[in-house]
């Protein structure tokens, strides 16, 4: 009986920490979202008004323009890191000194802050002393002098080619891990067999690569649900509301307007949409071999 309070009391200060920094503060804000809270009418929470924050979120057209938004800016992020990252580990994953120093290299826009990372591409973007939009000006001249972020198309993909970037070095590191690890006997034998690269790519390498592509789906989705520091520190939302994913609403609605209740309510819907893309992934992941 000792031991076990022992074991007990040594995991004591830990869960008081998880309970303080994030249990209490998800139980305050469930019940901050029922209640109506402004903070530039009061200090003090308000009358409490059950469901309607989230009733109102379903009647209001910002909140749908968030999710098209969101919708379309987390499909296009997951599919080009993704699809970057096999491109990249397939180039990296040879057993090679040079290919070695490469993949260390890799890792830096990984480990550099994504505000930052916002603030060096909107200055880089720039149309008229920008090194992007020069290069991108020099290879394809119709695009030379483009304000990318002065209309929605430009500064969505704009801000989707900031986050691949971001998160891309990562995705790779997992794909170079699975391609170094698989079998080299399979490889020789389709070599054997005559089977081409490109069908050797479809029909070996993918197949055995799904459940890490689940797994970076998982990850990559869940990264770009919760994308702030890019959104906030390129486009801001803008032009216009045109890059305003439902997580900056959330921040504009909560710390610029101050309704504290509804803001709470957007949030756990996000938390919400989260948790069902990751359990349908998840299934998917546990099923092995019958997800097809």
């Amino acid at each position: 009986m000792s031991n076990r309070i022992f074991k007990y009391g040594l995991l004591a200060p830990a869960f008081l920490l998880v309970l303080a920094t994030t249990i209490y503060p998800l139980i305050r804000s469930f019940w901050i979202s029922l209640h109506n809270w402004d903070l530039k009418n009061s200090a003090d929470m308000g009358s409490f008004v059950g469901f309607g924050n989230y009733l109102r979120a379903f009647s209001d057209s910002q909140f749908w323009n968030s999710i098209l938004i969101t919708l379309i800016f987390t499909v296009f992020t997951v599919f080009l890191t993704i699809t970057f990252g096999i491109v990249v580990a397939i180039l990296l994953s040879k057993e090679k000194r040079i290919l070695a120093y490469l993949r260390a290299i890799l890792i830096i826009p990984f480990a550099m802050s994504a505000a930052l990372i916002g603030y060096s591409w909107r200055f880089m973007l720039n149309s008229d002393y920008g090194l992007f939009d020069k290069i991108i000006g020099f290879l394809i001249p119709p695009l030379a002098k483009t304000v990318w972020l002065g209309s929605p198309q430009t500064a969505m993909i704009a801000l989707i080619s900031v986050v691949v970037w971001i998160w891309l070095p990562f995705i790779s590191l997992m794909f170079i891990s699975g391609l170094m690890g698989m079998p080299k006997e399979v490889f020789e034998a389709a070599q054997v067999d005559g089977a081409s690269r490109f069908r050797t790519l479809i029909y070996i390498t993918l197949p055995m690569l799904k459940p890490i592509i689940l797994i970076a789906a998982i990850l990559m989705t869940m990264f770009s649900l919760k994308a702030f520091d890019p959104i906030v520190t390129l486009t801001q939302g803008g032009p216009g509301s045109s890059t305003e994913v439902l997580n900056f609403l959330i921040y504009k609605t909560g710390f610029k307007y101050f309704d504290m209740g509804y803001a709470s309510a957007l949030g756990y819907i996000l938390a919400l949409i989260t948790i069902v893309f990751v359990a349908l992934y998840m299934r998917k992941l546990v099923k092995g071999d019958d997800w097809n």
